[in-house]
């Protein structure tokens, strides 16, 4: 019987993947009224500064900071990066933050294991800064018992030493506690290799692992999703 849940946050949840293409468009008409360029221009500008970002900075949380994109984005299309970079970022997360919601039925199970006392924690990669945002805007800041961000431990999910802070910040063994996550390598993989049972979220739909890898529970709503964690709580939810 599990303890605790732990809660991966992008796109699990909350819908990542279509606020992302929304802001990163929002950004996009600013940047094309401002300086002028096409839309093309800026795609390929912003690809450029986000491949060259990762390559240099690696698994690592700086990696994904938007503020970096930004600025280098400028920088590819020769303009100066304080003119717009800041604006650019804040117009960015300005959007994101102020349309986020909880995934249907996550705040049914939320506060279900909140009933049970099963503690719940987010384990996430990006920088602590924007993610702490991003849970005030979800109405999560009495919900989380503790966080653990790839900034503070150094390392990116699937490492081995994330999942180990987790724990340790819960004070328990790894069989007392569930993770939750939508990326199979980065939170199912992981989670599994540390001795945690692991439920793939996927709210596209189910999908199969990488070939030669080991199936796993799976939802694809928090409907199933409570389901699953229920049969894994003393007593059910």
């Amino acid at each position: 019987m599990i303890k605790a849940v732990i809660f991966d946050l992008d796109g699990t949840l909350y819908d990542y993947d279509t606020l992302d293409k929304e802001a990163f468009g929002r950004v996009g008409e600013l940047v094309r009224e401002r300086l002028g360029v096409s839309e093309e221009q800026y795609e390929e500008a912003f690809m450029r500064a986000r491949k060259s970002t990762k390559k240099k900075l690696g698994e690592t949380a700086p990696s994904h900071s938007r503020m970096l994109y930004f600025q280098k984005t400028l920088e590819y299309l020769d303009i100066r990066p304080l003119y717009l970079a800041l604006e650019m970022y804040e117009t960015y997360w300005g959007l994101f933050l102020d349309k986020m919601t909880l995934y249907p039925g996550a705040r049914k199970l939320l506060d279900a294991l909140h009933d049970k006392y099963i503690r719940v924690a987010v384990c996430t990669d990006l920088l602590a800064h924007i993610q702490h945002r991003k849970m005030i805007a979800l109405g999560l800041m009495d919900d989380v018992d503790c966080l653990v961000t790839s900034e503070e431990a150094g390392v990116e999910k699937p490492s081995p030493k994330i999942f180990a802070m987790c724990l340790k910040k819960l004070r328990l063994e790894p069989e007392e506690v569930c993770f939750v996550g939508d990326n199979y390598k980065k939170d199912i993989k992981g989670a599994t290799a540390a001795g945690m049972c692991a439920v793939w979220f996927c709210p596209e739909g189910m999908k199969e692992p990488p070939e030669g890898e080991a199936d796993c529970l799976k939802a694809t709503n928090y409907e199933e999703l409570y389901e699953l964690l229920a049969e894994r709580v003393q007593g059910g939810l």
